[in-house]
């Protein structure tokens, strides 16, 4: 299952929403594959990451999703658009633990 997350194109932040590299602006907030089967709700927020010294950090976003869209194709492949309005929260980030650790290079022999 592939989920679209999007607002209309005047929303808060649209000056940042821009694709490359074209810069032409986009609706889109995020896109993810979903893998546990079970559909975004009406009311769950948009889980935005990012990297802070070198550490991952995590939170609940801005943005709540306020419509839900469901679109399977004839092979059973679902596409699912969120239509989310911006809904500010204070922001709390917290760090995401890894489960393996990455190591510091890759060798290609």
């Amino acid at each position: 299952m592939w989920v679209i997350f999007k607002a209309d194109l005047d929303a808060p932040g649209w000056q940042d929403r821009i694709l490359l590299p074209k810069s032409s602006f986009t609706s889109v907030l995020a896109e993810e594959a979903w893998h546990d089967g079970k559909l975004p709700q009406v009311g769950d927020r948009v889980y935005e990451s990012r990297r802070n010294e070198g550490e991952v950090e995590a939170r609940d976003g801005d943005w709540l999703v306020a419509e839900v869209e469901v679109f399977t194709g004839s092979k059973g492949n679902q596409v699912v658009i969120c239509h989310c309005t911006y809904s500010p929260i204070t922001p709390k980030w917290e760090k995401l633990e890894r489960l393996n650790s990455v190591p510091t290079s890759v060798s290609t022999a």
